[in-house]
Formats: C-alpha cells, structure tokens, sequence
C-alpha cells in the first residue's frame, strides 16, 4: 500500500476506484485510433451479436444508458460512418443499427488494445487468481441481476 492511500475495504469504493483508473487509460489509449470507450462497447456489441438483431434500444439496455445518450452517441458515430441505422420494417419507430466496415476496421483495432489493456491489469495475478477473481466477479453479477 501506498502511503497516503487509505485502503478501501467496502466493494462499492474498491469497484469504483480501478473502474475509473482502469477506464482512464482506456479512454487515452483508444482516443488515439479516434474512439471513446461508449463508442467502443457500442461496436463490440454490434460485432458480437448477431447482425440484423440490435435495436438501438437492445444498445441502450446493454450499456446501461438512457435514451438520450444512446440517441446522441448513435447520431455521433453515423456521422463518423461507423454505424448505420435502418428503421425496422415492421415497426419504423425501431432503428436497427448495423456496423459499417470502417466501424469494424476501428473495433478490431480497440479490440487489441482493451486485450492488451486487460492483460496488463490482470498481470499481477497468477493464472489461477485470474479465473478465481472473475468467477467470483461473475457471482457477485449473478445475484445482483438473477434471470
């Protein structure tokens, strides 16, 4: 420990201060290919879902914003061709967004830096602490969302 860092021993501080460290640099390191992080997980899961099946609505949920934001962040990354929207045929009120192929070019090449990024975090954990810390991680999101 550090000495005039004051050890955090409840989960909610501890989360959110490497959170917001961990995304800090995140946020420098992809600022250089020309994304931010939104615009990142927006694109990873528009690649690691099927294409044709994401509403802008499925983005909002899965990214935990509101409508405004989602709104807005789509409308930047249009503009950045990055994404297209296309109203749904049987509802037009629904925008479903695809990801263009320079919006791909630019996920794969964050894609490697998040894998870097993630790999130089979990560095100072073994192997085994590494699938101990997310298993357990993984429960705590479990009983904090049940299905």
């Amino acid at each position: 420990m550090r000495p005039k860092e004051i050890p955090d021993a409840q989960l909610p501080p501890l989360l959110r201060k490497c959170w917001m460290r961990l995304n800090a640099i995140f946020q420098k390191r992809v600022r250089e290919i020309g994304l931010t992080p939104d615009q990142y997980i927006a694109l990873r899961w528009l690649n690691e879902l099927p294409t044709g099946t994401v509403y802008q609505l499925t983005l909002k949920n899965l990214m935990f914003t509101d409508s405004n934001n989602i709104a807005g962040l789509m409308a930047r990354m249009e503009r950045m061709s990055l994404i297209e929207r296309k109203a749904d045929v049987s509802d037009r009120r629904k925008k479903l967004v695809f990801c263009t192929s320079k919006g791909k070019t630019l996920f794969d090449r964050a894609k490697k830096i998040a894998e870097r990024l993630e790999e130089e975090t979990m560095s100072i954990l073994s192997q085994e602490e590494r699938e101990e810390f997310l298993g357990l991680l993984g429960e705590i999101n479990r009983h904090l969302h049940p299905e």
